[in-house]
């Protein structure tokens, strides 16, 4: 019998470059959820893993014979989540909290298929330099952190604005390798 199909259910390009790296041949379909609807968990770890359950979920709805692979990355500065910035004033309110302080990034995954559930949270450390109101613009101008969790891009520009990491560096821009090879292991 050969292997199923793996489906990634985002449309996320950093995530599809991440999975292509692993060597996996996949498809992409996009799980369409409204976060911005959804009510937040007590946690920023419930958050993510129930939100990257939904995803993977919704897409094994209508491929019933895939592995699907759900995930979902936020940022948090104790319980308070910095998803992507809505406009500047916003990208401006995450980039003051988090300058020159930790935070933490939580990466929820979660890998379904007919039989089986695996879903579970990877977070990472990160400590921003302290940035000036310059920096802050500037960074905006450049388009990079509109659609990234936390406003920012460990892996363009913005990694110059980072001092220190502790964890997953893969987690991070969104897709935790080492975690996801385990899961999809026990799947194929």
């Amino acid at each position: 019998m050969s292997n199923p199909k793996i489906i990634l259910a985002s449309a996320s390009p950093r995530r599809s470059e991440l999975l292509k790296n692993m060597g996996y041949s996949f498809s992409v379909m996009p799980a369409d959820i409204d976060e911005s609807r959804l009510l937040r968990d007590k946690t920023p770890s419930d958050y993510v893993k129930r939100l990257s359950l939904l995803k993977a979920e919704k897409i094994l709805a209508v491929n019933p014979d895939s592995v699907v692979i759900g995930v979902d990355t936020i940022v948090a500065l104790g319980n308070d989540i910095f998803g992507k910035p809505s406009d500047y004033e916003e990208f401006r309110f995450f980039m003051h909290r988090l300058s020159g302080n930790t935070h933490q990034v939580y990466t929820g995954l979660s890998v379904v298929d007919r039989n089986r559930v695996v879903n579970d949270f990877i977070r990472s450390d990160v400590t921003f330099a302290t940035m000036s109101e310059s920096d802050i613009e500037g960074y905006w101008a450049t388009g990079e952190p509109a659609d990234k969790a936390g406003g920012y891009a460990i892996q363009g520009i913005g990694g110059s604005f980072i001092k220190c990491v502790s964890g997953s560096v893969s987690s991070i821009i969104g897709l935790p390798q080492a975690e996801l090879r385990e899961f999809l292991n026990s799947f194929l």
